[in-house]
């Protein structure tokens, strides 16, 4: 108990609370428009938007890491008191996001249109349309949250996260009567433009230079690039269950799988708030090399997670068959998944001080290898067990078991690594 007390006395506390509820918030009407708009589209239909959406988790990081920099390097330089740099980092993000990336997404744009007339499935034609939109959105958005992340201040983060949670839900159900398929991309596009106005605060004094030279985010590329690629890993580490369906079985199986996409995504709520909170704090600590401080914090963290996630993992499996069949009666075939994937939740949750302390250290190269030995296990066991029994509930195993092994290896290596600093 003596641990649980003295994480209540970290000044940390209320970031995470106000970041917590605002995400919770944000969760809890994204639960709410996951199961409209599963009800309002059917299985089929939702299976290409599940298709569709993973282009948010993979465009953001055409970013090159400019933006992984600028969260890593922000903190870093505020606890030397080194203003002009961090200003400097500032500008050249902001420079970058606005340049080379928006580039590309105009390019899709064009291509999107001139593909329009193919033979490919009229949800993919006009989701890649909306797609470039949405990709030129979400760079100023990931600049303006993570603005606010740098400087740890959370309060105002928070109320971006609560506005365009509470935007996107309520919009994205209206567009979804109105529109059908279209109505989600509508509803994060407009969430979008409105986080971004009430963010301008971190545009202040940003000067629009569109700036071709590449050389001049090389810096802040060689510091971010590593942990985007730690990243975009990461993203298919999580986004290889969704993988392996596409390709071995068809969109209807796809969409009951998503049910345990959504649990999955509700449950690992926490254990990412307090992750996020954490990572300025680990790189600050790092910056002057308090060493056993980070071992101090790690152990009481992992200590709360552990408790809390077997607590929602116990929660959730009692009560996860009643409610999707409650509220989601045509997705039941996914319940058994998303008891599976939930329980992948324990494991999962313990990793995040590590990831963040092998960020903050430069061991991307280690943790690299990490993920990419899981990413091969969980296609293997998943497509060994799919292929003896055809079922989604295969992938989900698949994917537990992935998870558990990313666990314990992280979790080893990160004391081999700290016990050997000085």
């Amino acid at each position: 108990m003596s641990n649980f007390k003295k994480l209540l006395k970290l000044p940390v506390l209320s970031s995470i609370f106000s970041f917590g509820s605002a995400t919770l918030i944000s969760s809890a009407l994204s639960f709410v428009l996951g199961i409209v708009s599963r009800n309002i589209l059917g299985p089929e239909q939702y299976g290409y938007w599940v298709s569709l959406s993973m282009a948010f988790t993979f465009i953001p990081l055409l970013q090159l890491g400019v933006l992984n920099a600028m969260n890593r390097e922000i903190p870093y330089y505020f606890a030397r008191n080194s203003i002009e740099e961090v200003n400097q980092i500032r500008q050249k993000t902001f420079s970058y996001l606005i340049t080379f990336p928006t580039f590309i997404m105009l390019l899709l744009l064009l291509i999107s249109i001139f593909t329009y007339n193919s033979n490919v499935a009229s949800e993919y034609k006009i989701g890649l349309i909306f797609i470039s939109f949405i990709g030129m959105l979400l760079f100023l958005s990931a600049y303006v949250e993570m603005y606010y992340k740098s400087i740890q201040d959370f309060k105002n983060a928070s109320k971006l996260i609560v506005v365009k949670g509470v935007t996107q839900s309520l919009l994205s159900i209206i567009f979804i009567l109105q529109h059908g398929f279209i109505g989600l991309f509508l509803g994060v596009m407009v969430a979008l433009i409105i986080e971004i106005l009430m963010g301008r605060q971190a545009f202040k004094k940003m000067k629009f230079v569109f700036d071709f030279r590449l050389q001049n985010y090389v810096p802040l590329i060689k510091i971010g690039f590593p942990i985007l690629m730690v990243g975009l890993i990461w993203s298919v580490l999580i986004a290889t269950d969704k993988i392996i369906l596409t390709i071995m079985m068809d969109s209807s199986a796809l969409g009951n799988y998503s049910v345990a996409l959504l649990v999955f995504s509700s449950m690992m709520l926490l254990p990412q708030v307090i992750s996020q909170v954490y990572y300025p704090k680990i790189v600050t600590m790092v910056s002057k090399e308090e060493h056993q401080q980070i071992k101090q914090s790690y152990k009481r963290v992992n200590l709360v997670l552990l408790v809390i996630s077997v607590l929602i993992v116990a929660f959730g499996l009692l009560l996860l068959p009643s409610v999707i069949r409650l509220l989601m009666p045509e997705y039941e075939a996914g319940v058994v998944s998303a008891q599976i994937l939930s329980v992948g939740l324990i494991p999962l949750t313990l990793v995040n001080y590590s990831a963040n302390y092998f960020n903050a250290t430069h061991n991307q190269k280690l943790y690299i290898k990490i993920l990419l030995l899981c990413i091969v296990v969980n296609i293997l066991v998943s497509t060994i067990l799919l292929l003896i029994f055809p079922d989604i509930s295969m992938v989900a195993i698949g994917t537990s078991v992935s998870f558990f092994l990313y666990f314990i290896l992280m979790n080893t290596f990160f004391w081999v690594i700290i016990r050997k600093v000085k």
